[in-house]
């Protein structure tokens, strides 16, 4: 199956972005996560080194960021390493177009 997460937290991102990490760890050996969307909070990850370089090496799975979100809560991309990606929303509903599930995390 082909899944999609979108990380949009209520209040505590770090926390929403740990469960994210947990989900793709556990869904690996039997689903293929095309990819993770960073969207409201979430997207501090870019001022979060730490949180950054726990995902890294989960690099075969496309990492995105929201764009509007980098702007409002203004975060600074160029502190972003890879695999993450800044992106608008119009490639996020592409991808999720591709997907058998798409999973909130909230």
């Amino acid at each position: 199956m082909r899944l999609c997460l979108l990380i949009n937290p209520t209040d505590n991102w770090q926390q929403a972005v740990a469960h994210a990490r947990k989900l793709v760890t556990a869904s690996a050996e039997k689903h293929e996560v095309i990819g993770l969307f960073f969207y409201g909070s979430a997207a501090k990850i870019i001022a979060d080194p730490k949180q950054q370089a726990q995902w890294l090496s989960f690099s075969n799975i496309p990492l995105y960021i929201c764009r509007t979100m980098v702007e409002q809560h203004n975060l600074c991309d160029e502190l972003l390493e890879p695999p993450f990606t800044v992106i608008g929303m119009a490639p996020w509903v592409v991808l999720m177009e591709q997907a058998d599930r798409i999973v909130e995390i909230i």
